[in-house]
């Protein structure tokens, strides 16, 4: 199967239900393993990174499932009322479509926290074998509190708990919201 047209996929249950998007390319042939993408906050599944990825994977003829976390790109969700642990639902979630093959976890940024964080369930869950490796590039590890709370300024956390909600100004266009639900 082709990854030209997004597929979509159920998480969650009840109001915690959420359509998210993404994208595998099968490989025709071959026992290697395969790759999961998993992009960094505020990312999609069609950033540079990941697209240059899925290019390579299919050169070499290997399996690649990227996707978009809920709140980002294709899929549904409000991002004002996600968290780190529905984009690891939603990461375990599609490492499912991929089947029983090994698969090598690629994370940039938040994408390496989470495939730290996917890692570890599957080694807890028995499933070590499922993991072919690992490669994070500039993991975001524990970025909520190491990266986002130990570096607001007593206004800002004030702010934050009132509102709910913070604009950090960005580089790349609009200002990410980051808010309290996300770094509890």
């Amino acid at each position: 199967m082709g990854a030209a047209e997004p597929q979509f996929l159920e998480v969650g249950k009840g109001r915690r239900r959420r359509r998210i998007a993404y994208r595998f390319a099968s490989a025709a042939s071959g026992d290697g393993p395969a790759i999961l993408w998993l992009s960094g906050f505020l990312s999609d599944m069609a950033s540079t990174k990941a697209v240059a990825l899925a290019a390579w994977a299919e050169g070499m003829r290997l399996p690649m499932l990227r996707f978009d976390y809920s709140g980002h790109g294709l899929s549904e969700g409000d991002l004002l009322h996600a968290s780190i642990g529905d984009w690891l639902e939603e990461a375990g979630a599609v490492l499912d479509r991929i089947g029983e093959r090994r698969t090598i976890l690629v994370g940039s940024s938040m994408g390496g926290w989470i495939a730290l964080l996917l890692a570890r369930e599957l080694v807890r869950a028995g499933l070590r074998a499922r993991l072919a490796g690992l490669v994070l590039i500039a993991p975001a590890f524990d970025m909520t509190e190491r990266l986002m709370w130990h570096r607001m300024s007593a206004e800002l956390k004030a702010k934050l708990d009132v509102d709910g909600v913070y604009y950090e100004p960005s580089l790349y266009g609009d200002p990410y919201p980051i808010t309290k639900h996300l770094i509890e």
